[in-house]
């Protein structure tokens, strides 16, 4: 048989492949480790009159070894009960990152915030102003019918009442065409 020695050659330059291990091996090779160490510690194994040609500090040493050998970098909360998740994220280093809104959403937020807020209060307005002119036609009325005695303050103060109503329309909708005009432009960007 002949062997030759340049592919040989070329087959040490090779490119060497590593092979990484997945969280659930990295975690038993883990497990194995502090076993063996608490097993090697313990009381009970010392008593032992045990000599076998591989010592257990061997195989500590290799799975030691095999573990340094293997970074971990398939962190995923999948791979971690909640308490070890939390562990791992205690460690990492925060980031907090500030969000900045530029002035012209802060300016649009606010105005449809103030004109939501204007348009509620003024239908609020709206009708207690004509609860007010209906009450005040009624005993208008009651008073129209004492006949001689009949004073129209009443009417005035309907008047008053209906013209505060039409004012609170007329904010309304105001209200309504800013606030519109504005998400308009919001919807535009």
């Amino acid at each position: 048989m002949h062997i030759n020695l340049r592919n040989l050659e070329a087959i040490n330059e090779l490119p060497l492949q590593r092979t990484m291990l997945n969280q659930n091996q990295l975690r038993r090779l883990e497990a194995i480790d502090r076993w063996l160490i608490e097993i090697r510690d313990s009381e009970e194994f010392r008593q032992l009159e045990y000599s076998p040609d591989v010592m257990l500090g061997d195989a500590i040493q290799a799975v030691g070894e095999l573990l340094d050998e293997h970074e971990s970098y398939d962190y995923k909360p999948t791979n971690f009960t909640d308490d070890q998740w939390h562990s791992y994220l205690e460690q990492k280093p925060v980031m907090h990152i500030r969000r900045v809104i530029p002035w012209r959403k802060k300016i649009s937020s606010f105005i449809l915030d103030a004109a939501s807020e204007i348009a509620i209060l003024s239908l609020l307005t709206t009708s207690f102003m004509v609860v007010g002119t209906i009450f005040c036609h009624g005993v208008d009325r009651i008073e129209e019918s004492r006949g001689d005695q009949y004073q129209p303050t009443w009417i005035y103060n309907a008047k008053i009442f209906e013209g505060s109503a039409i004012a609170s329309i007329a904010v309304f909708l105001g209200a309504s065409l800013t606030g519109a005009c504005v998400a308009g432009d919001k919807n535009d960007d």
